[in-house]
């Protein structure tokens, strides 16, 4: 993750310089780099809205949003989810909405690249934490502060973003060839030798990786014992990219057991109809759960700060309440969010994966030599 999101840092970096060199004057104003352009029409917005009491700050927003008409924005959202949240916003405010959708890196990349050439496309993005966070650092982000704030639990608040929804990580089973009481009680049981290969893992997941590891290693365990258990699941496991693709074997009977997937996945396909479960018979998982944050910002270049300003604020309202009809995981206690019932949350490792994710990743890939992909 951080490998790749680093090079993309550094290229749009590298543009940046080209562009400067050779007198473009779109580079001049470009952002990457850290800096958070001043006296833009985009911040004057921002400012102006931010100055109001908040119990003032939405009406100025639809007001000044619908002068503006539209609103772009870029999520690594699946298709299914970004059509809802995108109608959803639209039948409120009466605003034109357009979607750029991809994986969190194609996201990140399309921002700095757009953003080095002072041609962004978005008002506002929502996506995963690496990304924002990296978005944050660059000074693409604009300050929200609206009512949204008051709501959300501590650890969903970050400088310039706030998670917007958790991708929960847990296994999930196949019923039909993990039978009830047969399926895992704890990470360490995913290396028992009663799983030798029926375990599917997902090849990027190295922030899973990083807090099953931490989680040991704060419980008692050696790092001898960790390593040990690792090799042991892995041993027992084949690779597969994508949680969605892996939801789709699963339930295809293709695979007895993902090592990990987000709980919103294996829940909606268990709704579904599907023979996939994440939870016991009892409806609970003794597994520590790590909730991992998507977040929600809106650009410092915005076209339509407004409307950004007004979808970061949504999202956080009244927007959480269409996450939880699709299953997602809220931010914020929503009335009738059954998402997290008999799971085992724990703290997601925010803090050591935004400053060293790298080492993660190169050690998840080590770990995962040798290992086959799932046919």
């Amino acid at each position: 993750m951080r490998t790749r999101i680093a090079s993309l840092v550094a290229a749009a970096t590298a543009t940046l310089l080209v562009g400067s060199a050779c007198g473009g004057g779109a580079a001049d104003t470009g952002n990457v780099g850290g800096s958070k352009p001043s006296g833009s029409a985009g911040n004057s917005v921002y400012d102006q809205i931010n100055a109001l009491p908040k119990a003032k700050q939405r009406s100025k927003a639809v007001q000044l949003a619908k002068k503006e008409g539209s609103l772009s924005f870029y999520t690594s959202m699946t298709q299914d989810v970004a059509d809802a949240v995108s109608k959803a916003f639209q039948q409120k405010f009466g605003i034109k909405v357009s979607v750029f959708r991809g994986n969190s890196e194609t996201v990140l990349q399309r921002v700095l690249q757009e953003s080095s050439a002072n041609k962004l496309g978005a008002d506002a993005v929502e996506t995963n934490f690496l990304e924002m966070e990296t978005m944050s650092k660059q000074g693409l982000l604009a300050p929200y502060q609206g009512s949204g704030l008051d709501k959300v639990v501590p650890t969903a608040k970050f400088t310039d973003w706030t998670a917007s929804r958790f991708n929960v990580f847990l296994p999930a089973w196949n019923t039909d060839r993990i039978k009830p009481g047969q399926e895992p009680k704890s990470w360490e049981d995913l290396a028992s030798p009663r799983f030798k290969g029926k375990i599917t893992v997902e090849l990027s997941d190295s922030d899973w990786y990083e807090n099953v590891t931490a989680y040991w290693l704060g419980h008692g365990k050696s790092q001898a014992q960790v390593d040990a258990l690792w090799k042991k699941i892995f041993a027992n496991s084949k690779t597969a990219k994508g949680h969605t693709t892996m939801m789709q074997l699963l339930q295809a009977g293709q695979t007895p057991m993902d090592g990990m997937n987000y709980t919103y996945i294996t829940d909606r396909a268990a709704d579904q109809g599907a023979p996939v479960a994440d939870r016991g018979a009892d409806g609970t998982n003794p597994i520590p759960a790590f909730p991992r944050p998507n977040g929600v910002g809106a650009f410092t270049q915005a076209k339509h700060p407004a409307a950004a300003w007004l979808f970061y604020d949504w999202l956080l309202n009244e927007g959480q309440q269409t996450l939880v009809d699709l299953h997602l995981t809220p931010s914020t206690k929503v009335a009738g969010d059954k998402s997290l019932d008999g799971i085992n949350l724990v703290p997601f490792d925010v803090k050591t994966l935004t400053t060293d994710a790298t080492t993660w990743e190169t050690k998840y890939d080590n770990a995962l030599r040798g290992v086959a992909a799932t046919k």
